[in-house]
């Protein structure tokens, strides 16, 4: 596991970043959805899972983050 999130969304972000990097990766969505459960952790667990061996490097590509693509503005400008 190199990443825990509550959202779906978020971890096929992060699935995505890491497969761009030529990673393996899986998203395994372990949440429980009902009406009406609060937000709850313990019911809201979706991981992003890796090979052992490219845990490291995955760690790594997510904490760098994601430039912005070329032609596209940043705030700064």
């Amino acid at each position: 596991t190199v990443l825990e999130t509550r959202q779906v969304y978020e971890a096929e972000l992060a699935a995505g970043r890491l497969r761009e990097a030529g990673l393996d990766a899986q998203v395994v969505d372990q949440s429980y959805r009902q009406e009406p459960v609060p937000s709850v952790r313990s019911f809201a667990n979706v991981r992003v899972l890796v090979p052992a061996e490219q845990a490291p490097e995955a760690r790594k590509v997510l904490a760098e983050g994601a430039g912005l693509p070329e032609g596209a503005e940043s705030e700064e400008t």
